[in-house]
């Protein structure tokens, strides 16, 4: 039951069937990852029968710190061992809901955007979870496309009262106390309560509630909790740089050395980072005919900003 959002209003809208859901073969993929008596053969089987998700798991598993510098080259059950059946879940889900929720009755909400931020952001958390050894990179994938799924929620349950909201250009923390007098809850609660329905743990739940107000969690930086919190928050920032304009850009490179800082990441490893990154979100794009693209060479704008006076 959830308790991000009230469990009455909650239940409604699960029982109108209007929030995003995972359906066919990633579900019942998902079933059987929560099944204490799950035949691997019969999970294998079903995983490749499904190319975008065998692929993506191949993918996850040839990452050096994961595999050992072993290449793996099919789905097997040491695949899905070594990536975790609670990370094949969590990608099973994080697939379906990118290809079935890609268009929808708000005309204000722009789902290509969405789901290209959210794919930028993926791939970012799945980067910063290789790079910082925090939490594992195929579970910092999925948290990253889901981190903002509250807003699909919200769209696809509301598109009448969240587009006229859209419509009034309010953003950033306005846009949630906005969300909150209307709805009785914000994007970021609900996307905690839909992955608390997901059976997600607790620990990401809260990482997805609290990015955007990283620095008013009362936790100790030292805690795995807000580290978590502060890497998605790092990742939030890369996706931004990711989908903004080359002409938009060199704005928010300032908060992108700030925030790096905090995980003492010099210069060279955040042009690493977003160059990883940019290849990564368009091979995912491709995949998924997500709008993307690969990014130019930040190197010097990235420099540029460091030398700014603050």
């Amino acid at each position: 039951m959830s308790h991000y959002v009230d469990p009455k209003v909650f239940r409604e809208l699960q029982d109108s069937e209007v929030l995003p859901a995972p359906s066919g073969v990633r579900l019942k993929i998902m079933q059987m990852c929560q099944q204490e008596d799950i035949a691997l053969p019969d999970l294998v089987a079903q995983v490749q029968g499904d190319p975008v998700l065998a692929g993506r798991l191949i993918q996850i598993a040839n990452i050096p710190n994961i595999n050992k510098g072993r290449m793996v080259a099919a789905v097997n059950v040491e695949l899905l061992l070594m990536v975790g059946l609670h990370a094949v879940r969590q990608m099973a889900l994080a697939i379906s809901l990118t290809e079935s929720a890609r268009r929808g009755d708000c005309k204000e909400f722009d789902y290509d955007l969405f789901w290209s931020r959210s794919t930028a952001m993926a791939c970012a958390g799945q980067a910063l979870g290789d790079l910082l050894q925090v939490a594992p990179p195929a579970e910092m994938f999925t948290i990253g496309l889901l981190a903002d799924i509250g807003r699909l929620g919200l769209a696809s349950a509301r598109p009448k009262r969240y587009g006229e909201l859209l419509a009034s250009g309010v953003q950033g923390s306005q846009l949630r106390q906005e969300e909150k007098a209307l709805f009785g809850f914000n994007h970021l609660e609900l996307a905690a309560a839909m992955m608390q329905d997901w059976h997600f743990p607790k620990l990401f739940c809260e990482t997805v509630l609290y990015h955007y107000d990283a620095d008013n969690t009362g936790m100790d930086e030292e805690d795995r909790q807000q580290r978590l919190i502060r890497l998605l928050e790092l990742a939030a920032c890369v996706a931004d740089v990711c989908v903004a304009s080359d002409a938009a850009r060199p704005a928010l490179l300032p908060r992108l050395l700030a925030l790096g800082e905090r995980f003492e990441l010099p210069l060279s490893s955040l042009e690493y980072l977003c160059g990883r990154v940019s290849w990564d979100w368009s091979d995912w794009g491709a995949l998924l005919k997500v709008p993307t693209r690969v990014l130019r060479e930040i190197g010097t704008e990235l420099a540029a900003a460091a030398e700014k006076p603050e």
